[in-house]
């Protein structure tokens, strides 16, 4: 690890925003997890459970790279989750609607580091890829929920598949 920095100020501070970004991912996959499981969702408990441990890896993802770099992520204080879920629309809906404001953020501190810091910038090229998947996925999977309707056979079928 280098002594001084490699970074600069405001690029750090973007990189610590990405270490907040993904830990709140990660608490917030957790309450739906518990949502999820209190109503009886099992299968979305268990992709929720899932996303919530690789938001996590990409949380320390973050924190080597910026160790790697000559300095440390700062552990944010993360905000409790209030959102009432208890549906697989409503959790797929904040999901989709959690990786969408990821891919923004990736894009702007992509975008900021690009021209001054081309490392950085090329190393977030890996968030960029993961979240354009995500939002891919989550607009999926509530395209077919919304084809099930109000059917709750289909929903638990869907249920069903996010836990395999």
């Amino acid at each position: 690890m280098p002594v001084k920095s490699l970074l600069s100020k405001a690029n750090e501070a973007m990189l610590n925003e990405a270490v907040h970004a993904e830990l709140y991912a990660s608490n917030l996959y957790k309450h739906i997890a518990n949502s999820m499981q209190r109503v009886g969702y099992f299968g979305a408990q268990k992709h929720f459970a899932s996303a919530s441990a690789e938001e996590l890896e990409h949380y320390q993802k973050l924190a080597d790279y910026l160790n790697d770099r000559g300095t440390q992520a700062k552990i944010p204080v993360i905000e409790a989750m209030t959102d009432k879920i208890s549906t697989v629309a409503e959790a797929l809906d904040t999901a989709f609607e959690a990786e969408l404001d990821l891919e923004r953020n990736y894009t702007r501190w992509y975008k900021a580091m690009a021209a001054e810091d081309p490392v950085t910038a090329e190393f977030l090229l890996f968030f960029l890829k993961e979240q354009r998947e995500s939002v891919g996925k989550y607009g999926d999977l509530i395209a077919r929920l919304d084809r099930a309707g109000d059917n709750e056979a289909a929903i638990l079928m869907i249920d069903q598949e996010l836990g395999a």
